[in-house]
């Protein structure tokens, strides 16, 4: 530890002794400022992403209590410039046209504000970035509009079931506590109710700030290539001057449940179908503990999964479907939750008291068996593995994550805390158990529709449908007094700990080497194709950790003959999943994982992980799809979930909801939920079992392995699989006439379709603008991808920033099935007609954009596409999944990105031009459009009444938070704007005359009126150098 010492106003102490893991090739330094702002410094010559964030340990529980909302508007508005770069939107376009990306959030207790960036720009950025925290402007300009976005972020947000219920967790609350607050704010706390009471919002802003916002409140993280030296003087150059207000770091009062919150249930009506429990009780804030806290303890054995466990028993009895145990929700400085969450069936939600005993029961076999060290050590061994072989996050991931914990841990552990576990306190575990983990000291949440009877309250904010009641004393004693029962035990030593790490790999070297020579993973090569299968393979070299990825795609397009196999073949799947549940959760504690999914041709599965042990969960696997046994009990429980998640459909979130309307209508065959919600009810255990043999008689395997594995280690992995099956007498050659997979419908050119449905969930709009352009080739991806890198600033910049339109606004390339196209999605208030102006303006504008910019403008953005492209995946899996999409779509074309970026090299101005004219400009002849627009059904719309004045003084919204479910007031803002409310232009504005909307009434009709592109096809060999030619 030095200090270093150039004057009194950039004094910093500098901490070179950061515990790092023996492979990790970065190097890192703690700085800690004069102005008390302390740094973290990461850095290695060869990354390919500069990124920083910073973090101040201020959120929404600092909000004043009569203006909720406040922590997130200055959020919303510190990014709208500073004085020395007082242009608006100047960060947001420098950030993009360089390849980057930046964002912001606040939680309870931190506010943290983020951005990547080619590292040629990075101090350039960091410049504009610090500038934000020296001498923000807070543009009175901007206030009625960013309240505008967040009310618009509120709106979207409003019949989302997780925020809906996390809102009803601060009501339960002691309303003194500051966790109690109402956090996002909307237009009604930031603007309606401060005018009534002729508070100025913008003056309460800069009062937050001024009061809240302080150096020593804040932790940076900065990642580059530049050397370490280099960042430090950046950062002192660019942070000297945050000033330092000696703010004290809040702590919270410790009880927020207080003497009135504990011993409830509350009944909570979700907007989705779905039947959940909830169990929170709060605990001790252990974060100076952080190396022997007990959470992690408890959290591993109520979660746990394996024979013996509480979700096991609950399984059995058909009363649960997952379980989850958190032993830090919500945590901030002076509290902590430990909540415990239960899917649950019907059965299980009818019956939750005796679920809730079987919870006491298990907690009581642990308090009876006491704390185990052999689970501690377990444990503690698993995290040190995890650290030590811990795969990188992305550039923004990685600074963002560890400026949110660095006040967290002593600086020299900064990276190393997290999976801290080195002393076991049987104290702190008996502890927690006996005197915080209580039925006295419980809250109960229950969530279902079937509660919609009883729920007689409404939450003042979101409009929730709940009700509170106290726990029967009979109940709490029962509780108290259960004792633990025989299906109940503590998990056995865990086999699939690895103990073999030597990494087989010896001559691909990592080496390090200049920038602009940076290292990339090996690509795959096949090396086995037959009638059966094709394997490809690569070994790494890369990332040289002992962990690797296996992928199988098994493919037979008569599993989608019809809606009742596409539901077989999902049932078949989740019955597999569920009867591997206890047999494969000691490897998934391990850091082992696997996925098994339906597709539209067959059955896709991925095994990951530290490769030692990798195989034995492959057999497991394998085993399991062969030698299903189909339980009717589990299948009735499953099928009655698949119905529920079909119909949730019409509640996601419009946005969700209108891109896999755009999927479904442009897809050759694909079945609609409606076909499948019809035909699932008749399935039974037999039907899935014909089901399987047949699927099981023929297919074929496509396969990636990567990673820490030999040549012959892939085959011979891929050579078990095979004879397992032949075990059984399945597996021969598929029919080539089933190999097929589905192809994407040709929009005719000129063509100008819309289609519209309807949303139960939400009183919101959403559309998706979709331009069809050509099928997809190396040189067609060049062109769309630049496109889209150009127009994605100016899109959400105009059509979020400065109109409005909706908190939802993206733009992108649309691709799927080997076809591109150019999407806009907007999830707004606005209608259909509006929508389609203000996009169609938007787009009328862009080629003007394009031709006004300077060459310098272009070749940086040009630049910025190629670095954020060419951005090599941190993590090995990141890297096998990119490799094992080219697999799924049969390109095999490993190198993609490389040999697209030596297209967009090439491409100028006028290519843009002349893409833009054929494939965007309304005026083309051969432009080919299709949108889809979502808005509220009648149902959505009943949910909300609004028949009285949503105008309510600040005393009413604090002291009355519910309201009886007879006499609602609803913000108006809630309510979405119909076509007869709205004006598509003023006057002033320019209005485009737009051709007739060709509606689509009947989907059938209209997709067997279409053609459709051919499949996409492999690539051969391609020489870079002859591109370059």
């Amino acid at each position: 530890m030095d200090l270093l010492s150039c004057n009194k106003s950039t004094e910093v102490r500098v901490i070179d002794t950061i515990r790092k893991s023996d492979i990790d090739q970065w190097n890192y330094r703690g700085l800690e400022l004069a102005n008390g702002l302390l740094c973290v410094l990461a850095s290695h010559e060869t990354l390919d992403k500069s990124a920083a964030a910073l973090n101040v340990s201020i959120g929404t529980m600092a909000d004043p209590k009569d203006i909720p909302g406040v922590a997130h508007f200055v959020e919303h508005m510190l990014f709208m410039g500073s004085e020395k770069y007082p242009t608006e939107n100047e960060f947001s376009k420098f950030i993009e046209s360089n390849g980057g990306y930046y964002n912001a959030y606040t939680t309870a207790a931190q506010t943290n504000y983020h951005f990547d960036v080619n590292p040629k720009v990075f101090a350039e950025a960091l410049d504009i970035f610090a500038n934000f925290f020296v001498s923000p402007l807070f543009h009175a300009s901007s206030t009625d509009r960013e309240i505008r976005a967040i009310d618009s972020e509120f709106r979207g947000n409003l019949f989302t079931d997780s925020r809906r219920i996390f809102q009803i967790e601060k009501l339960m609350v002691d309303p003194e506590h500051p966790y109690s607050k109402f956090s996002t704010g909307n237009i009604e706390s930031l603007q309606t109710i401060p005018q009534q009471r002729g508070i100025d919002i913008r003056e309460v802003l800069l009062d937050f700030y001024t009061n809240q916002y302080s150096a020593n409140r804040m932790s940076l993280v900065v990642l580059s290539n530049h050397s370490l030296d280099e960042l430090q003087s950046l950062v002192v150059k660019n942070f000297k001057d945050i000033v330092n207000k000696q703010l004290p770091m809040v702590r919270y009062p410790a009880d927020p449940f207080g003497e009135i919150g504990c011993k409830t249930v509350c009944y909570i009506v979700p907007i989705a179908e779905d039947h959940k429990m909830k169990i929170r009780w709060v605990i001790p804030d252990f974060r100076e503990l952080y190396y022997c806290s007990p959470g992690p303890y408890l959290s591993f054995l109520i979660r746990h999964r394996g024979t013996g466990s509480l979700f096991s028993h609950l399984k059995k009895l058909g009363f649960a479907s997952s379980i989850q145990s958190l032993g830090g929700t919500h945590a901030a400085p002076g509290f902590n939750f430990f909540t415990m969450e239960l899917n649950l069936t019907r059965e299980g939600l009818e019956r939750w008291r005796e679920v809730v005993v079987l919870v006491y029961q298990y907690l009581a076999m642990m308090r009876k068996e006491g704390p185990q060290k052999r689970i501690f050590e377990e444990q503690k061994t698993m995290r040190l593995l995890n650290f030590q072989f811990a795969a990188k996050d992305s550039a923004n991931t990685f600074v963002t994550d560890l400026a949110s914990t660095i006040r967290d841990y002593p600086l020299t552990n900064c990276l190393f805390g997290p999976y801290a576990l080195h002393d076991f306190r049987p104290d702190l575990i008996t502890q927690l158990l006996e005197q915080y983990i209580m039925p006295t000291k419980m809250q109960i949440y229950l969530i279902g529709k079937e509660f919609s009877t009883i729920a007689t309250e409404k939450e003042r904010w979101y409009g929730i449908q709940y009700k509170q009641e106290y726990l029967s004393e009979e109940f709490i004693q029962k509780c108290e007094t259960c004792e633990s029962i025989d299906a109940f035990h503590l998990p056995s030593s865990n086999d699939f700990i690895p103990t073999d790490f030597q990494l087989h790999h010896n001559q691909y070297e990592c080496a390090i080497e200049p920038v602009n020579k940076i290292t990339r993973p090996q690509l795959p090569t096949k090396i086995k194709e037959d009638e059966y299968c094709r394997l490809f393979h690569a070994d790494d070299g890369y990332y040289k950790l002992p962990r690797a990825c296996m992928y199988f795609d098994l493919s037979n397009s008569s599993v989608n003959s019809d809606p009742a196999h596409e539901n077989m073949n999902s049932l078949y799947v989740e019955l597999v999943i569920e009867s591997l549940s206890e047999l494969t959760y000691p490897a998934k504690v391990t850091g082992l994982f696997y996925a098994l999914s339906a597709s539209d041709h067959g059955i896709e599965m991925c095994i990951g992980g530290y490769n030692d042990k990798i195989c034995v969960l492959l057999e497991t696997i394998v085993d399991c799809m062969i030698n299903l046994k189909v339980d009717d009990q589990r299948l009735k429980i499953l099928r009655e979930r698949r119905k529920e998640n079909l119909r949730n459909f019409r509640a996601a979130q419009p946005h969700k909801m209108a891109k896999e309307e755009i999927d479904y209508l442009t897809a050759q065959h694909q079945w609609s939920n409606n076909e499948l919600l019809n035909n699932i009810d008749d399935i039974m255990a037999h039907d899935i079992e014909m089901f399987m043999q047949r699927l099981f008689t023929s297919f074929y395997v496509d396969s990636l392995m990567y990673g820490n594995l030999t040549k012959d280690q892939a085959i011979r992995y891929m050579t078990i699989f095979q004879e397992k099956f032949r075990e059984k007498r399945l597996f021969r050659p598929l029919s080539p006439s089933l190999w097929l997979k589905p192809r994407h419908l040709i929009l005719p050119q000129g063509s100008n379709f819309a289609y519209k449905t309807d949303n139960d969930g939400y009183q919101m709009n959403a559309v998706v603008f979709y331009l069809q352009c050509f099928q997809q080739s190396l040189e067609n991806n060049a062109l769309i991808n630049l496109f889209a890198h150009i127009a994605h600033e100016p899109c959400y910049n105009q059509l979020r920033t400065k109109e409005q339109l909706g908190y939802i606004v993206s733009s992108g390339v649309y691709r799927i099935r080997g076809v591109r196209g150019f999407q806009i999605t907007v999830q707004s208030n606005k209608g259909f007609e509006y929508l389609n102006q203000r996009i169609e303006l938007f787009l009328d504008s862009m080629r003007e954009y394009i031709e006004r910019m300077s060459d310098e403008e272009f070749l940086k953005q040009r630049e910025g596409y190629i670095v954020s492209s060419l951005e090599i995946p941190k993590s090995m899996e990141s890297q096998a999944d990119t490799y094992w999409s080219e697999i799924l779509c049969h390109q095999f074309c490993f190198d993609k990105i490389q040999l697209q970026s030596e297209f967009v090299k090439r491409l100028e101005r006028k290519d843009m031009l002349e893409f833009y004219d054929r494939y965007i400009s309304l005026r083309s002849p051969y432009r080919q459009k299709l949108m889809v627009f979502v808005q509220p059904s009648p149902l959505a719309l009943a949910s909300t009444k609004s028949d009285t004045s949503p105008q309510s003084s600040i005393s009413e919204v604090i002291n009355h938070p519910t309201e009886q479910i007879t006499n609602v007031n609803v913000s108006d803002s809630t309510i979405v704007e119909t076509e007869a409310s709205i004006t598509v232009t003023s006057d002033k504005e320019k209005e485009l005359q737009l051709p007739q909307i060709q509606w689509i009434e009947n989907v059938h009709v209209w997709k067997s009126q279409m053609a459709c592109y051919p499949l996409a096809q492999p690539y051969g060999d391609i020489n870079i150098s002859t591109l370059n030619r």
